[in-house]
């Protein structure tokens, strides 16, 4: 398909690439025994949140004896194992969906939950899926220039809706549901759809009469409330509270118990390269986080400041290549306001110049620099991204924290040229944490 891609003008490849992928999608479907048939089958959406408000419903259902396999931007779980996702897309192409699907049920599971992505969901890598039920985290400018704005956009991540409610109903699970994120600005447009069950969450404390089901929280400083029952969500971030009363809310849906969900969101303490503390005994503390959206990355940022600190040191660059040229100049403007030092590297840079990368979220510094809104700031350019790790555990000092974004759980690192090498944020910093100590 990349051989083929050279040779087919971009107007074109965006009208054969859907046909060409649903295509592949339907015939897996097939080929794999329509395993989402057997299967009560869940579809998370959205701008941020989705990898973990999926893990985190996975987690619920399981505890509840709901036997549940998953699949996400950060591994899959087949209902017995998880394999890191190394695939390089957060939703994998319709064959290997179907695939890990057939494998989930085939593990016994009796639930499968899906992220479904905007690009994914645009391609129709979710044909031949039959969801039960979708909800959708929350809604913001993110991959415009791939979609073409961010109407196409919403309209991409309403395939998921869509799939829901034309979608045959099972024996097991007779009813499509929807779900929305009441508190974020799009969710009337998800509403729209005709669903058996609609359901929302708010933080807000608003009356809302386009749903069924209103699960309605109040925040505290170490998670929510919902009806009588105190939740502890232990993630770092304050966004974590609103994807574990996104994951409850489904989980209720699906009959379990608001007290069972209580109990396995207790439990839940990590979540591989979202907010992951790479423990050391240095003094300071260092955390490895996606962020690979302006949401996602200020949200990373905060999480961090809201943390008891001396100092926050912030290594990233602007992952996607060509792609949203325009994040990179806010990711500049978004640490220069929240971190003390910014070091800027590379993410994934694919057929883009990475010095041209660095130069424009250096941009974005310098005019919040410019603006005089800044704090005394230090930054500077180091492409190779392990020198630019290492040269932030040099300068991280007791009390401090590290914050590098971008990467995240993903296995690999795509250098300027196109040229993809294994990677893995996490375990170099623990090598370089090694060579200091030595």
């Amino acid at each position: 398909m990349q051989f083929i891609k050279k040779f087919i003008p971009n107007w074109l490849l965006k009208v054969v690439r859907p046909m060409y992928h649903g295509c592949v999608a339907l015939v897996a479907n097939f080929y794999f025994g329509r395993p989402s048939a057997s299967l009560i089958v869940v579809g998370i959406t959205g701008t941020v949140g989705k990898s973990t408000t999926v893990q985190m419903l996975s987690r619920i259902l399981n505890h509840s004896g709901k036997k549940c396999g998953y699949i996400t931007t950060i591994d899959f779980f087949d209902g017995d194992q998880n394999f890191i996702n190394k695939h390089g897309l957060s939703m994998p192409g319709g064959w290997l969906l179907q695939k890990q699907l057939r494998n989930i049920l085939k593990n016994g599971c009796s639930h499968a939950i899906v992220e479904a992505t905007s690009e994914g969901l645009a391609q129709n890598r979710h044909w031949g899926i039959n969801f039960d039920l979708a909800f959708v985290t929350n809604l913001s400018p993110a991959h415009l220039q791939a979609h073409g704005g961010f109407e196409n956009y919403k309209k991409a991540k309403s395939k998921l809706f869509s799939a829901v409610v034309t979608g045959k109903r099972k024996k097991k699970f007779t009813k499509k549901v929807i779900g929305v994120n009441l508190d974020s600005a799009a969710h009337g447009y998800f509403l729209q759809f005709s669903a058996d069950r609609k359901f929302g969450i708010a933080f807000s404390g608003q009356t809302f009469s386009a749903v069924n089901e209103a699960y309605q929280a109040v925040k505290t400083p170490h998670g929510f409330t919902l009806g009588r029952l105190a939740f502890t969500v232990p993630l770092v971030g304050e966004f974590n509270i609103q994807n574990a009363l996104a994951a409850t809310a489904c989980a209720s849906e699906l009959g379990i118990s608001l007290s069972l969900s209580q109990q396995a969101l207790a439990t839940f303490t990590s979540i591989r390269g979202r907010m992951e503390e790479v423990k050391n005994n240095n003094g300071f503390r260092v955390f490895v986080d996606y962020g690979c959206e302006p949401v996602s990355f200020s949200s990373a940022l905060h999480a961090a400041l809201a943390l008891p600190h001396n100092e926050l040191i912030h290594v990233f660059g602007s992952t996607g290549g060509h792609r949203d040229l325009g994040k990179r100049f806010e990711f500049g403007r978004i640490s220069a306001h929240l971190a003390d030092k910014i070091i800027i590297t590379n993410d994934d840079v694919y057929n883009s110049d990475p010095e041209e990368i660095a130069n424009n979220i250096q941009t974005g510094i310098t005019e919040v620099e410019e603006n005089g809104e800044l704090k005394a700031l230090q930054h500077r350019i180091i492409l190779d991204r392990r020198e630019a790790i290492v040269k932030a555990l040099t300068l991280a000092q007791p009390g401090d924290i590290l914050l590098i974004t971008g990467k995240g759980s993903e296995q690999f690192l795509v250098l300027p040229g196109n040229k993809r090498i294994s990677w893995d944020d996490v375990s170099v910093v623990n090598e370089e944490l090694g060579k200091l100590k030595a």
